[in-house]
């Protein structure tokens, strides 16, 4: 796998994402879409889309998944982005859910440096 240093915290794959994450109504779903947007400023490989334009079907973001690979970030063990992914028969994607890294459901500030420490762990999961 190719690598290119990003961060303090890691090396990172070049290969192209599109960035898709849970933001529900909890912690763990805000801290989901933060870590999201983060890994798309920080990432030039990686672009981020609205995962909700899979429920009408959006077909440019299709064409846009056909070509390139999701990471997909949920927060919590429900895993409404997976299950999303799968409903629509999307394959090609890397899945990441928050709680595999420690963080609990309710007990977790939206804070930069949860923000931060969060979107390493995703990077180096990658």
């Amino acid at each position: 796998m190719k690598t290119q240093t990003q961060c303090s915290c890691n090396t990172v794959s070049t290969q192209k994402y599109v960035a898709l994450s849970c933001s529900g109504a909890s912690d763990l779903g805000e801290l989901a879409d933060k870590v999201c947007r983060k890994i798309r400023s920080d990432m030039p490989n990686a672009s981020m889309n609205c995962l909700a334009k899979l429920g009408f079907g959006e077909q440019s973001l299709r064409d846009t998944l056909d070509k390139d690979t999701a990471l997909v970030i949920d927060g919590c063990p429900v895993d409404c982005g997976k299950k999303i992914m799968e409903k629509n028969g999307i394959t090609n994607f890397k899945h990441v859910r928050l709680t595999d890294f420690g963080y609990v459901k309710g007990q977790t500030a939206v804070i930069a440096e949860a923000i931060d420490a969060a979107s390493c762990k995703v990077k180096k999961a990658l």
